[in-house]
């Protein structure tokens, strides 16, 4: 597996009471809509929108073909989450290329979660 490249991404996300509604809104859970810390897997949304918008993976992603998380502590309604991420090269399969992201996400300079993002894309980066 070969490094790529890694960047500090200078965007960031805060994050409101009304992601954290609209997000149980699409799971059907009334109930959760009140807790005042974000849900791993909207957390997990986020760190892939900043991401995304970063190296702008819509153009080439095919698959998502693994994922691995860690969660170091809840984030709070109103933080603000960057990232820190890195690209290494797994393999080719056809014409279709194979990469692990490695994610970190920050709130207030704190690691907030860790995590491997297997993706197939169909282009080479």
């Amino acid at each position: 597996m070969s490094f790529i490249k890694q960047l500090i991404t200078p965007i960031e996300r805060t994050i409101f009471q009304t992601d954290v509604a609209l997000f149980h809104s699409l799971l059907s859970d009334e109930k959760l809509k009140s807790i005042d810390y974000v849900d791993n897997r909207l957390l997990v949304m986020v760190g892939i929108g900043i991401l995304n918008r970063t190296i702008n993976l819509e153009d080439y992603l095919v698959a998502v073909v693994s994922q691995k998380w860690k969660f170091n502590k809840h984030v709070e309604i109103g933080e603000t989450i960057s990232l820190k991420y890195c690209i290494h090269f797994d393999k080719q399969i056809k014409k279709r290329y194979v990469y692990d992201i490695h994610i970190e996400l920050f709130a207030d300079n704190q690691t907030v979660a860790e995590g491997i993002w297997g993706v197939m894309l169909n282009n080479k980066i």
